[in-house]
């Protein structure tokens, strides 16, 4: 049995991957218990569980955003960092501190979209080799072709994966769901923009988030890739690789859940009943007794209960004239 003080992700849930070496007996970190509990991502269920985990499970967003700053990747002031240790690639180029000068042209490509969103490319020679299935390049290489990456200009850290879109409160500078929402969809038609744009992709163009637990790097990126010249290592990685419009389903999902206005419960009022009465067996049936003994029956209207009360209050006086 885990000790009353261990953090929440220790606890391995019922049907949880068994332990292995990658996933040992008691996760160490809420990114490793993300994994450990939902190991494939690549449909909707999944992104909807992963964020169930979080909210129910793992602590909430407040648990995840200390993971980050003990880590480095989160500053005080909300925002990731972009500094050299931990390295975050996409945070950096998002803010300047890096450039890659062979992508300055295909960000005119985003047309309208340059302003918020930024196109980045995988190293030179993880390009190359695409097509390789040797281990020194499973897993590295592009996933195809035509592969790149889409991240955000805005640093805060609320966009610094799907897994917490919509779910950072607004005291803590979250913009809600209808934001998250927004978002993705101008991720969407930015990468979509520039791949009709660029010239020599295909039509089958597939758009993917690696989410939180499953993703290498801690800033926000959609891969964008050519499926007509799918790679080995973008089939190794199918089981994580989550389309975005699976992501906008459940936060369209959630955004409806939480417009519902709340019901409250059905009042209960106890039923009435006269001396020597009998009780029918019924919804909004009740036996009254007369004053001659014999049982009446009285089908209940919409007052229901309160009205049959007025009726017994007011029917002595009026059988008494």
């Amino acid at each position: 049995r885990d000790p009353p003080s261990a953090p929440p992700w220790c606890h391995r849930p019922p049907g949880a991957m068994a332990p292995t070496a990658a996933s040992p007996s008691a996760a160490t970190s809420l990114k490793e218990a993300l994994v450990w509990r939902v190991p494939e991502v690549r449909d909707a269920a999944a992104f909807r569980e992963l964020r169930r985990q979080l909210r129910e499970e793992l602590g909430g967003v407040d648990a995840l955003r200390r993971e980050l700053l003990e880590q480095g990747f989160v500053g005080d002031d909300g925002r990731l960092t972009t500094g050299t240790t931990p390295f975050n690639v996409f945070a950096r180029l998002a803010s300047g501190q890096m450039q890659q000068p062979n992508m300055l042209e295909e960000q005119q490509h985003l047309g309208p979209h340059s302003c918020k969103f930024m196109v980045c490319s995988n190293r030179p020679e993880n390009d190359e080799h695409w097509e390789s299935d040797h281990s020194d390049w499973l897993g590295k290489a592009s996933m195809s072709r035509r592969h790149r990456l889409l991240t955000t200009t805005n640093l805060h850290w609320q966009w610094f994966n799907t897994l917490v879109l919509g779910l950072v409160p607004a005291v803590d500078g979250g913009s809600g769901l209808a934001a998250a929402i927004d978002e993705v969809e101008s991720l969407k038609d930015a990468a979509l923009t520039y791949s009709s744009r660029a010239g020599s992709w295909s039509q089958n163009v597939g758009l993917f988030f690696h989410v939180y637990g499953h993703n290498s790097v801690n800033s926000l990126h959609l891969h964008v890739l050519d499926m007509d010249a799918l790679g080995p290592t973008g089939r190794k990685y199918a089981y994580k690789n989550c389309p975005l419009d699976a992501v906008l389903q459940v936060l369209r999902e959630e955004l409806v859940a939480a417009s519902q206005p709340v019901r409250p419960p059905p009042p209960l009022v106890a039923p009435v009943a006269a001396e020597g009465a009998e009780q029918r067996q019924g919804q909004g049936a009740a036996l009254l007794a007369g004053r001659d003994g014999e049982a009446r029956s009285l089908r209940l209207g919409p007052g229901g209960w309160a009205g049959c009360l007025a009726f017994c209050l007011c029917w002595p006086r009026a059988t008494a004239k």
